[in-house]
């Protein structure tokens, strides 16, 4: 029986190392509860695998204490999960998601208003190099922006005004706590 036992401990940790090398050639960026889950599934499967194979008390010690005995003894499986519980890497305390602009465009709302909502997300203003005041009062059709900044929004705008071609092409560039929208960028 504890031939068998050993050979069903040294396939359990085989499994366990090829589940390993799958889920962190698979995962190379790990959230934090992924870590989490990982390290557990880890400890807890060294752990099994490590019983198995040594079936029997791996740790034994025994004292005489003033009224009584003391004995503390453990697994081989007991050891190896605390060894991989505090040896396990630790990811990043947290994963900051990346930063996203989302803005729904209100019906009716012009060029000039929805650039100048956008903006001011940022605490910015902008400056219209070069936009005629029918280019900035072009009505836009409603929208869901997202996109990955505020200057990044702004430039699509252009694109999402009811009639084509109201605004003619323009480039955004940010300075300090301004945006510069000038035509023919």
């Amino acid at each position: 029986m504890q031939q068998q036992q050993f050979w069903v401990g040294v396939v359990f940790a085989a499994v366990f190392v090829g589940f390993l090398m799958y889920s962190i050639n698979k995962g190379k960026d790990l959230n934090s509860g992924q870590r989490l889950m990982l390290k557990i599934l880890s400890a807890l499967c060294a752990a099994i695998g490590g019983a198995l194979i040594s079936g029997d008390a791996f740790f034994n010690l025994s004292r005489n204490v003033p009224g009584g005995k003391l004995t503390v003894s453990g697994t081989a499986g007991f050891a190896i999960f605390f060894v991989i519980w505090f040896v396990f890497p630790k990811g990043p305390k947290f994963e900051p998601l990346p930063p996203r602009f989302k803005m729904a465009v209100p019906e009716g709302w012009t060029f000039q208003q929805v650039a100048d909502s956008c903006a001011q997300n940022d605490g910015c203003v902008i400056d219209y190099d070069g936009l005629t005041a029918q280019e900035r009062a072009a009505r836009l059709k409603p929208w869901k922006l997202e996109t990955d900044s505020v200057l990044e929004a702004i430039e699509k705008l252009r694109s999402i005004t009811e009639a084509d071609g109201a605004v003619r092409k323009y480039e955004v560039k940010q300075e300090k706590s301004k945006y510069r929208l000038t035509v023919g960028g």
